[in-house]
Parts: structure tokens; sequence; C-alpha cells
């Protein structure tokens, strides 16, 4: 059975896969950015900080012209992120929502733009660590 587990872990490993315990130090810097890509310019801010038992989630975009709505995404390990709340445009340029089910541990946050002709912006990535729920 040992050496399946073997075998297929090291399939895994030259298929692309990678295993890692936590986030790096390069993803810690990484996720430090506050604001979007120059290139998108659609986004002024993305801050996440622990409320709670939750987390809060808010962001400011430069303009609503053409913006249908956002999709709230989570990631436990920066790499795969999950849609986890769909929220509507309105007039306001700011928006929040809390997160209320969450696990201990760095969760990361990002915010995709859904233009009202289909395209897309995602915003830059913002990390919470949660040692403990308190």
């Amino acid at each position: 059975m040992k050496s399946i587990l073997v075998i297929a872990i090291s399939s895994l490993s030259l298929s692309g896969f990678s295993f890692t315990t936590g986030p790096t130090a390069e993803a810690k810097q990484i996720t430090s950015v506050k604001t979007a890509a120059p290139v998108q310019g659609m986004f002024g801010y993305l801050r996440t900080h622990r409320q709670g038992k939750g987390i809060s989630v808010n962001w400011s975009i430069t303009s609503t012209a053409g913006v249908s709505g956002f999709i709230v995404q989570r990631s436990y390990d920066n790499d795969f992120f999950e849609g986890i709340k769909d929220v509507q445009c309105n007039a306001s340029l700011k928006f929040s929502w809390k997160d209320e089910n969450v696990f201990p541990g760095y969760i990361y946050y990002r915010i995709v733009c859904i233009m009202n002709d289909g395209t897309s912006y995602i915003s830059t990535v913002d990390v919470v660590r949660i040692v403990q729920h308190g």
C-alpha cells in the first residue's frame, strides 16, 4: 500500500503538482500588496480583517460604469480560489461583505468584477491569518 501512495505522489509531483505546508515568504510578500494591477485600474483597494469570528472583506472600484456585479473568492492555499458570494453592483463605489464561515489558518481573498459585456477584472489578493477562534 505504501508503494502505491509513493507512486501516486511521485506522479503528481512530476505532473506539476506540489505539496506545501503553508505560505512561503514569497507568498506573504505578494499578498501584502493592497492595490490592483495598474493595467486593470478597476479597483481602488481590497482590505480584509478579522471581525469577531469572521472576516470583513471591503473593496472599492473606480467607476460603476458597465459593472454588473462582483464575486468574492476565497482560498486557503493562494492557488485555488472558490466563489463564495455574489454581490450586485449599485451606485456606490465601496462594497463590503462578512465571511462568517472561516477556519483557522491563512485565508486569501480576491474580488472578481463582472462587466455587463461578460469581461471580468480580478483584484489583487489580500490575506488574513486566524490563529484560533476566540
